[in-house]
């Protein structure tokens, strides 16, 4: 690898047991069990057996706001990458994190050790409620680590539009030197999605994201309270529309398993083809986080899957991303880069240079300081 390669997706946190940077460690653990009620990826099981468990015990399916949340299952934050609760007085846990996190922590040091072993040379960290409310952690270790991390901010996104969290954002970007935004439809639980982020009650928020010429990093859903992924993307459609100089990326990549046939043909609907064509909306390159579990090393169906987006978008369209280090409870963090970058064998040189660095500098016209 001849370049610098730039991860797009990455988290450093502190012990998930802990505030990490909200008022206190309970509201954290709200949005932990919000996160673990709607993640789909790795199952439910009982503790005793590690046998599947099918009830969703943490939240009501028909109440998304607050008022919805379980508050008598007793979740909480486990050891090695387990969150735990009671569903009908059997121990569950979901595997979210690798089992080696012990602490369930990713200190920056842990993080950039792993880059070095990895080969990779710079990461985003993306700013997630689960995680906690971490600008401020952000910007101590990009002091520390200079031309490691690219910083995102993170609001109360339920709120966002309110003159508060405004405030906050030109805080974490011009003082805390955060070069984008973060925003997870999930967090709009509170406010029971009403309204929605598409809502002209937004707008005071877009257009200060504009001014402020950071992009928007979203996380999207297959099946949520705002509808199915087709209306996931209306919604950020009406917003491109609206806010032509915005720079949106799609957290995750696109679900092209719900798009494709048998063969891996994947044709996508009309929606997602006219936001890939707007110019301004990049999808990530990242399938081992959401596919290893169903699939194995090197995901030869992600391979022809992605070759039909590449084939019909072009290369400068895609910012590869890890989820490390949550991806190593799939494949290490190399793995989580070469299967893409050797075994998509369509890639050309000039192509792997763009999706694993060029693509991922042009979203920020402020340049961070990177290696």
């Amino acid at each position: 690898m001849d370049f610098p390669i730039i991860d797009g997706h990455c988290h450093i946190f502190p012990p998930l047991a802990g505030a990490c940077g909200f008022a206190d460690a309970d509201t954290h653990l709200r949005y932990m069990q919000r996160a673990m009620h709607v993640h789909g990826n790795q199952p439910y099981r009982r503790l005793r057996d590690g046998a599947r468990v099918a009830a969703r015990a943490l939240w009501s399916a028909d109440d998304p706001s607050e008022a919805g949340r379980a508050k008598t299952a007793g979740f909480r934050v486990g050891q090695h990458g387990r969150f735990e609760w009671e569903t009908a007085g059997e121990s569950t846990f979901v595997q979210f994190l690798p089992p080696h996190m012990a602490d369930m922590a990713a200190p920056a040091e842990t993080i950039i050790a792993a880059m070095d072993y990895a080969g990779i040379a710079t990461a985003i960290l993306q700013n997630d409620h689960i995680y906690g409310n971490l600008a401020p952690d952000f910007a101590a270790a990009g002091k520390r680590h200079p031309g490691r991390f690219i910083g995102l901010a993170q609001l109360d996104e339920a709120h966002a539009y309110h003159d508060g969290q405004l405030a906050a954002l030109r805080h974490q970007v011009g003082q805390l030197g955060m070069a984008g935004l973060y925003f997870t439809t999930a967090g709009l639980s509170p406010s029971g999605y009403r309204p929605l982020h598409d809502d002209l009650a937004y707008d005071p928020l877009w257009t200060e994201v504009a001014r402020l010429d950071v992009p928007i990093f979203w996380v999207q859903f297959g099946a949520s309270p705002v509808g199915t992924y087709e209306d996931e993307m209306a919604c950020l459609e009406r917003i491109v529309e609206r806010h032509p100089r915005l720079r949106h990326v799609l957290v995750h990549g696109l679900p092209t398993a719900l798009y494709a046939d048998a063969d891996d043909k994947v044709v996508l609907p009309e929606v997602i083809v006219r936001l890939l064509r707007s110019g301004q909306v990049y999808p990530e390159l990242l399938y081992p986080i959401s596919w290893g579990g169903r699939h194995d090393y090197p995901y030869s169906h992600a391979a022809r899957q992605f070759r039909h987006l590449h084939d019909a978008f072009g290369p400068d369209r895609f910012i590869w991303g890890s989820d490390m280090p949550n991806v190593e409870r799939f494949c290490t963090y190399r793995q989580s880069l070469t299967y893409a970058f050797e075994h998509f064998a369509y890639l050309t040189d000039a192509g792997r240079r763009l999706i694993f660095r060029e693509n991922a500098l042009r979203l920020f016209t402020h340049d961070p300081v990177i290696r």
